[in-house]
């Protein structure tokens, strides 16, 4: 994949580019990685087709922080081909240092996904998805960005039959509160997550139920073909997004505020020019 600055700015629309008061993108032409392989994600949920979603996300957005990602079918190969690797678990049999020589890349990045998945009841619904990324230099070995965000979106509703019933409605309504109350408590106590290669991450929850944000930014109208068939078909594709957009801006914006959300991602260095053919000498 190469970055594309009018599909990215397609993308972002008024949240990362010119709209007062929130953080914007801008290349930093000191940052001495350039090119990045997006490693397979490490699946510690239920859900086979999650990573695939969480992966293609990712590396899309990644190009709209300035950096040239290796495409996945071309990292896949290399690291079944010459290391054996053909899931993000086996990943801790490799270090970085072996990674990047055999990927060719200034930088690699790590993912896990730990929670994906949906609960519908027909009172209380929600969507989850949580992930945890971070990126290290293959020159030095070194992580130099990290963070982790835990999106769910939850919504009560009331069958048509039973809004009829006197009283009805308005006790399915209150045992949906309920469920909510008691998955937000479950939420603040959910702390303990294994490491991500040598790493400890922390992945805090975020609302975006309706009326709690604007992270659901509609981004798949600016990544063209770089998001795969399988990920735009998932019914967990929005809320992968907007995880995605709020891990890597570093903040959460509720619709009224911006709250910090760890740390943005440092943008990779301006794309090298393109060398245009001198004319034919007649």
């Amino acid at each position: 994949m190469r970055f594309t600055p009018l599909s990215c700015l397609l993308l972002a629309g008024l949240t990362l580019f010119g709209c007062a008061g929130k953080p914007t993108i801008k290349p930093d032409a000191a940052n001495p990685i350039r090119t990045l392989a997006l490693l397979p994600v490490v699946n510690n949920t239920l859900d086979l087709d999650g990573p695939v979603v969480v992966r293609s996300v990712l590396g899309a957005q990644l190009e709209c922080f300035f950096y040239s990602v290796k495409p996945t079918e071309e990292t896949d190969r290399v690291l079944r081909d010459q290391l054996g690797i053909t899931l993000g678990s086996q990943l801790e049999l490799a270090s970085t240092r072996l990674l990047c020589e055999k990927l060719g890349v200034d930088g690699v990045v790590y993912g896990s996904l730990e929670d994906f998945n949906q609960k519908t009841t027909g009172i209380y619904n929600s969507k989850r998805v949580r992930l945890r990324v971070k990126l290290d230099n293959c020159r030095t070995g070194a992580t130099v960005w990290k963070n982790g965000i835990g999106v769910k979106r939850e919504a009560t509703t009331t069958d048509s039959l039973l809004k009829k019933i006197p009283g009805a409605g308005n006790a399915a309504s209150a045992l949906g509160a309920v469920a909510s109350v008691a998955s937000s408590i479950s939420d603040r106590n959910d702390t303990s997550l294994p490491k991500l290669h040598g790493e400890e991450i922390a992945a805090p929850w975020e609302d975006i139920s309706e009326g709690n944000s604007s992270a659901e930014m509609n981004l798949a109208l600016g990544l063209g073909g770089k998001i795969a068939g399988k990920a735009l078909n998932s019914p967990l594709f929005s809320e992968t997004e907007a995880a995605v957009q709020i891990l890597l801006q570093g903040y959460f914006d509720d619709g009224a505020d911006l709250i910090p959300h760890g740390t943005m991602c440092p943008a990779g260095p301006l794309p090298a020019p393109v060398k245009q053919a001198a004319p034919d000498k007649e």
